[in-house]
């Protein structure tokens, strides 16, 4: 036992040494022109969380010292307030043999906008992304005022032209940032510009880098994550727009109309189908939509002149009370014998097959079934059963 012990102790002061030999002080020499008596700040971050590793009163000379020992390169901040405001400069600091001082510049008057860095390489790429996003604000602000100042329509144009060059070249410039330092940690900073929807090579270009030069880092880890989180919803829209688009070509003109099978006030099931031998006019409504309710007397003045001729109607309602429903078919003398609704209101499966997203809406069917138009009401109804059942 007291050799195991003893091995134990020895397992632990290695550890430490190892720990040790890894670490490292990195010191940071900063001169802040006009900055004298400002109290300027040291951050790290952890978790997501901003942890304070120091802080100092900038000199009357203007400059100030923080001395930081570095276990694992990570992202760190200096930051300072400025008419009530918190201004950020990021860093990234390593316990390589290099980067032992850094040397940063700047003023009060631009602190995080413009300043020099110098004796750290990830902190450098850093501010030279800072150049690239600033140039590029600073422009774009120049020609949207240009734009919401035109005079004319046409001078929007070419404003609107002008705008759309300026992001076309700061998504080059910044696509080829990512490429140039995709083995730098700071190229993560760059994520904040792009679009989930449109820039998922850049995400992945990142991806890759992170795992080739920061592998099983918290940063590594969780951009990775992050980058499964956009392909799985990318994938998930992908799907359902393809889903979309085969309810819509199911529903086109000359289809056969997709059944739809529900209950009746009572629980008996119609289905669509069994109306076979009549043009039938499906009509989407409910009892508490203001238009359908308006619409109604339209329906029923147009059933019962058509009705002896082999027309009939199937209101499919998109209510979820059984007692407003049917009160609803009673007060608007809706007398057709076809009214059917799964309760659901717009959850109903209606909505999914015929992919209409406004109520009231109407889908004439032709005896055998097939669409021949969709959307008619009011007058434009009352033209299309004229033209199929004449005067």
């Amino acid at each position: 036992m007291k050799n195991i012990k003893s091995l134990f102790h020895i397992l632990v002061l290695l550890v430490i040494t190892i720990t040790n030999s890894y670490a490292k002080d990195v010191t940071i020499k900063g001169e802040i022109l006009n900055g004298n008596g400002k109290y300027i700040y040291l951050q790290t971050f952890q978790s997501d969380k901003n942890i304070l590793v120091d802080s100092t009163i900038i000199n009357k000379k203007g400059t100030f010292i923080f001395k930081v020992n570095v276990e694992t390169k990570n992202f760190y901040s200096l930051s300072l307030s400025k008419n009530n405001q918190k201004e950020i400069v990021l860093l990234i600091l390593d316990q390589s043999k290099e980067n032992n001082l850094i040397s940063f510049k700047s003023s009060i008057e631009n602190f995080s906008t413009t300043y020099s860095i110098d004796g750290n390489h990830e902190s450098e790429v850093i501010k030279a992304y800072v150049t690239i996003i600033n140039e590029f604000q600073k422009t774009r602000a120049i020609e949207t005022a240009k734009y919401q100042n035109a005079k004319s329509e046409s001078e929007k144009s070419v404003f609107k032209q002008s705008i759309d060059s300026v992001d076309l070249n700061f998504r080059k410039l910044r696509d080829e940032f990512i490429i140039k330092h995709q083995l730098d940690l700071a190229v993560i900073i760059t994520a904040s510009s792009l679009n989930p929807q449109q820039d998922l090579k850049m995400y992945k270009t990142i991806r890759d880098g992170l795992l080739k030069s920061s592998p099983g880092s918290e940063y590594q880890l969780a951009f990775n994550e992050q980058v499964n989180q956009i392909e799985i919803q990318l994938n998930e829209q992908k799907k359902q727009q393809e889903e979309k688009e085969k309810l819509k070509n199911l529903t086109n003109i000359g289809n056969v109309a997709p059944a739809l099978n529900f209950n009746n006030p009572k629980g008996k099931l119609i289905t669509l189908e069994s109306l076979r031998g009549n043009y039938v006019l499906i009509d989407f409504w409910a009892s508490w939509c203001r238009p359908c309710r308006m619409e109604n007397p339209n329906v029923v003045k147009l059933y019962n002149k058509y009705k002896d001729q082999g027309f009939t109607v199937f209101s499919v309602s998109l209510d979820n009370s059984v007692e407003k429903w049917v009160n609803a078919i009673e007060k608007d003398g809706l007398t057709w014998p076809n009214h059917v609704s799964d309760l659901k209101q717009w959850r109903t499966e209606a909505t999914k097959i015929y992919g209409f997203r406004g109520i009231p809406y109407t889908v004439l069917i032709d005896k055998e079934g097939k669409i021949i138009a969709k959307n008619l009401r009011g007058e434009s109804l009352d033209t299309k059963l004229k033209e199929i059942f004449g005067n």
